[in-house]
């Protein structure tokens, strides 16, 4: 007998609030992220303090996106034109405790989140980013069971018996039906694309790479997975799909480009690990220089 799939989105309540496995698990998702920076972030003679602040700065931001992206995407639910937009209406749309996050605009909105720490700390924003920034398909990879506990982000129905089951498909108890699990393929491949950038980051010195290269991975992912829904076509085409491609191969495009430039000046690729020093020398050059602008405006 095939399972299903019969899941409880709350997880338990407290004072008469319930508290969603969603929001647990993007919490979970976000402790994991900063743990884990902090660790790579060693090598780069940044504190844990710091990354605190960071952490402090960007998730407020990231959350922010995330609502604005959600509620931009579902405007009919929000967004009335039936009647005069009120007060209970835009309660409706800060209610984040009522679930209702995007990860393909909290991510941006958490990087900007993170540019503007590095602006504050005076550091190397593309420089960290470039060593920290994997973590972030992680973390989306951990945030995907999310949608499973929420019973959305689904694809096509399978209507194969053979085919009805996990993980290759998902008893929606809304629709009565088995879809495709894209949650669980993005998950899957969220998680390979991690590992696959970090090992490149401990071989690839080219400053850009990590950034341009968690772009093209992501945006590739996304075109896959949105070519598996139903939900964001649009007059038979399948727009989301076509702008992850576009920016897909922009950013690989990019990529290749200042891998090529950078091989001209110097070496880009090593076998083993990239030296420590190689690491460290140009934050602390740019340390350094920060450094010597704070004496002379103090002088001043």
């Amino acid at each position: 007998m095939h399972w299903t799939g019969k899941i409880e989105p709350i997880a338990f309540s407290i004072l008469g609030r319930d508290v969603a496995w969603y929001g647990i698990i993007i919490t979970s998702a976000m402790l994991l992220g900063l743990l884990l920076v902090i660790q790579l972030s060693k090598k780069l003679k940044i504190t844990s303090d710091d990354l605190l602040e960071m952490f402090l700065i960007a998730i407020p931001i990231a959350i922010i996106g995330a609502r604005i992206g959600y509620v931009l995407f579902h405007p009919s639910y929000y967004f009335d034109l039936n009647h005069a937009f009120g007060i209970q209406d835009f309660i409706n749309i800060v209610a984040v405790w009522d679930g209702g996050l995007t990860i393909t605009t909290g991510a941006p909105f958490g990087i900007l989140g993170g540019y503007l720490w590095a602006k504050r700390k005076k550091i190397d924003f593309i420089y960290f980013t470039d060593n920290i920034i994997f973590v972030v398909l992680l973390c989306q990879a951990i945030g995907r069971w999310g949608n499973f506990f929420n019973q959305e982000l689904y694809g096509q129905q399978v209507t194969n018996p053979s085919l009805q089951f996990f993980p290759y498909s998902v008893f929606i108890s809304a629709e009565r039906a088995w879809f495709q699990a894209t949650f669980f393929y993005e998950f899957v491949a969220n998680l390979l694309g991690f590992i696959m950038l970090y090992m490149l980051s401990r071989r690839l010195k080219v400053k850009g790479a990590g950034i341009l290269g968690y772009v093209t991975v992501y945006a590739t992912i996304r075109a896959i997975m949105e070519s598996l829904r139903t939900d964001s076509v649009k007059d038979g085409v399948h727009y989301a799909m076509i702008v992850s491609i576009i920016i897909a191969v922009f950013a690989a495009s990019a990529l290749v480009y200042l891998i090529i430039i950078q091989h001209k000046k110097g070496r880009v690729w090593y076998p083993r690990c990239i030296p420590l020093n190689e690491y460290t020398d140009a934050h602390l050059t740019d340390k350094k220089d920060n450094n010597k602008d704070i004496e002379k405006s103090n002088k001043e």
